[in-house]
């Protein structure tokens, strides 16, 4: 496992890739009823996923067995989850090369890293597992370099204001350079937006996200206590901001939450 963290995306391509065509890792119906065959191979659980196509709860359900087996089995199966979020680790790291000046093998070896990381401490029982985990992995990234190295400067917005600083920030912008930051996913940001100070109630979030109150309500504490942290250490006080953030539901323009 540490092999893979130094060599780099394209390793654990090559090392996904010779996983795959062994075709030895499976999950079953007895694990994940909603499966599609009795029997699905990992070639497979890759293809469902980056189709498109699944649900966010099989998906998550999915990510819950390869996070579970790649604690108790370590070796191949965590392989398997970094090969299967490779997309999104590949994307992340094309938007981190933009301000890192160091070497690109040692942004893939943090980045890689702390996937890895977070695979051994992540809440499997919350939404979003693999977005999580490549948000640590930028978390991981960022924390590696200088706030100079990774260009974290005030940015002009694009109507001619500046962004407001500390401590005049309006929650929206905290919320939005949150997300800059890698610190919330943007759901997590939204969730906490419209339940704080959207009026939405955790009820109404819960029946939109298809969750239940008790798991909403877990999930938003969590981002909370990152987004608590990150501001603690200063994490959020030079994020670029290019526009002002766009609110993707009405409840966003609302009052303060009832919760």
């Amino acid at each position: 496992m540490s092999t893979l963290s130094r060599s780099g995306l394209d390793a654990v391509q090559d090392e996904f890739t010779n996983l795959v065509s062994r075709d030895t890792l499976w999950v079953t119906r007895a694990e994940i009823a909603d499966l599609p065959e009795p029997r699905v191979p990992l070639s497979r659980l890759r293809d469902l996923l980056l189709g498109g196509t699944v649900s966010d709860g099989l998906a998550d359900a999915v990510w819950h067995v390869l996070v579970i087996r790649a604690r108790e089995a370590s070796g191949p199966w965590a392989t398997a989850a970094l090969g299967m979020a490779l997309p999104g680790l590949r994307r992340a790291a094309r938007l981190a090369r933009a301000g890192w000046r160091g070497d690109v093998e040692d942004l893939e070896g943090e980045l890689l890293a702390g996937f890895l990381n977070r695979l051994q401490t992540v809440d499997v029982q919350a939404p979003r597992i693999c977005g999580r985990l490549i948000d640590a992995a930028v978390r991981a990234v960022r924390r590696a370099g200088s706030a100079e190295t990774v260009g974290l400067l005030p940015h002009a917005l694009s109507v001619g204001s500046a962004v407001p600083g500390p401590p005049w920030d309006h929650p929206d912008w905290v919320l939005a350079r949150a997300v800059a930051a890698a610190v919330l996913g943007r759901e997590e940001a939204m969730l906490i937006g419209a339940t704080r100070l959207g009026g939405m109630s955790l009820a109404q979030a819960a029946a939109e996200h298809g969750l239940t109150v008790s798991t909403t309500r877990r999930w938003r504490r969590q981002a909370e206590l990152r987004l608590r942290d990150a501001i603690r250490a200063g994490e959020l006080s030079f994020v670029p901001l290019r526009s002002r953030p766009r609110r993707k539901h009405p409840a966003l323009s609302g009052g303060a939450a009832p919760e």
